[in-house]
This record gives structure tokens, C-alpha cells and sequence, in this order.
């Protein structure tokens, strides 16, 4: 089996389920996956597998970890070796950690960078109040495709001209890559990957 992501949401208010749902599925619909389309569980899923997925992770995030509150929602990600599907995760939940403001949490096991393989973000923040991108590596992210690799240079690569942002970011939330020689930078990682995206297809579609 390839490396696994898994997905557990705490603390979602009831009156908060469908807008979460709605918002986790419209950004997952914003890109191609290489692997599996991320999907949640939750104790009003129609689909049996999803039901006994859910009921399963509940009584496991019950039994491992009694103090995180009620699980809202869980589920899992097969990747297929493409680690820019692992990192469109990552910032999908923090959107939904922030937006209402619940526990989210990313298990990665297999990932090879220590610091990435438990990730847990309270209202889009580390446990210590940190951004996400504190922890994220500052080298360059790779995203092989046919006749061209993108590159994502995330906020923290500072060792390169790519990776400084063009405008004040007191976040440090800013993306920037290089495609065909092109480059920009946009405020977020799944905006830069979509420009970057949509200039990869621009540009094959006129060779």
C-alpha cells in the first residue's frame, strides 16, 4: 500500500456540518488529484462504507485521545507519489480549521520529514499559535508533469529569489513558482499551484 494521509475534525458544531462538507468539497474540486479525491466520513454519511469508517475512527479517537472532544468527521488519503497532493491537503484543512474554527487533524506516517508526520491545527494555528508554514520544509516542492516539472517554492525558501514574496505578507503565507520560465507568486498555496496549472495547459495547448 502506498503512504496514507488520515483526517480526523473535532469540535464542529452541529449547525456547521453542511457548510464544512460544502466548503471541503468545493476547494478538493479546485484540482487534479494524482491520487485519491480526499472525502469525509461523519455521523450523517449515507454511504455504509463511510458510516462504518466513521464509526470506527470515533471509537479509536475516543479510546487514543479522550481530551481532543467528540470527533466530527474523518477520513483517508491515498497518495500517489505526488507530494503536492499531500501539501493541497494540508491547506484545505487549514481553511476549514480556521473558517470554523474547529481541531483538525493530519496523520502522515510515512512522511520522510519527521516535524510533518502529526500535524494538529486549532482554528487554523499550531498548538503553539504558530502559522502552518513554520513547520513546512524551505526547499522547493516538485510537481512532475508531461513536458514540463512546476515548481513551488513555499514562504519559508528564502535561499531563492522564487521563494521571496513580491508584496508585504505579515503571514508569510505567500507561494511562488516557476513554469516554462515564468514566474509569480500568489497568496496562497492552492492559488499558486492553480496559476501555475493553468499556465502549464495554456501553454501546451498552443504547442
Amino acid at each position: 500500500m502506498g503512504r496514507v494521509l488520515h483526517i480526523r475534525i473535532h469540535g464542529l458544531d452541529a449547525a456547521d456540518r453542511e457548510p464544512l462538507l460544502a466548503r471541503f468539497a468545493g476547494l478538493a474540486a479546485t484540482r487534479d488529484w494524482r491520487g485519491d479525491k480526499p472525502w469525509l466520513a461523519d455521523a450523517g454519511s449515507a454511504d455504509l462504507f463511510a458510516q462504518l469508517y466513521f464509526a470506527g475512527a470515533r471509537e479509536a479517537a475516543q479510546r487514543e485521545q479522550p481530551g481532543a472532544g467528540e470527533l466530527s468527521a474523518a477520513g483517508f488519503v491515498r497518495l500517489n507519489r505526488d507530494e503536492t497532493d499531500a501539501l493541497a491537503l494540508l491547506f484545505i484543512l487549514r481553511d476549514l480549521s480556521e473558517r470554523f474554527g474547529s481541531l483538525v487533524q493530519l496523520r502522515d506516517p510515512d512522511n520522510p520529514i519527521a516535524k510533518l508526520r502529526h500535524i494538529d491545527l486549532c482554528a487554523g494555528l499550531l498548538p503553539d499559535g504558530a502559522q502552518l508554514e513554520a513547520v513546512l520544509v524551505a526547499r522547493p516542492i516538485y510537481k512532475r508533469l508531461p513536458g514540463a516539472v512546476i515548481e513551488m517554492y513555499p514562504p519559508r525558501a528564502l535561499g531563492s529569489a522564487f521563494g521571496t514574496v513580491e508584496a508585504p505578507d505579515e503571514r508569510r503565507r505567500n507561494w511562488s513558482f516557476l513554469v516554462h520560465g515564468m514566474r509569480a507568486s500568489a497568496p496562497t498555496f492552492l492559488e499558486a499551484e492553480a496559476e501555475a496549472m493553468r499556465i502549464y495547459r495554456g501553454l501546451r495547448f498552443l504547442s
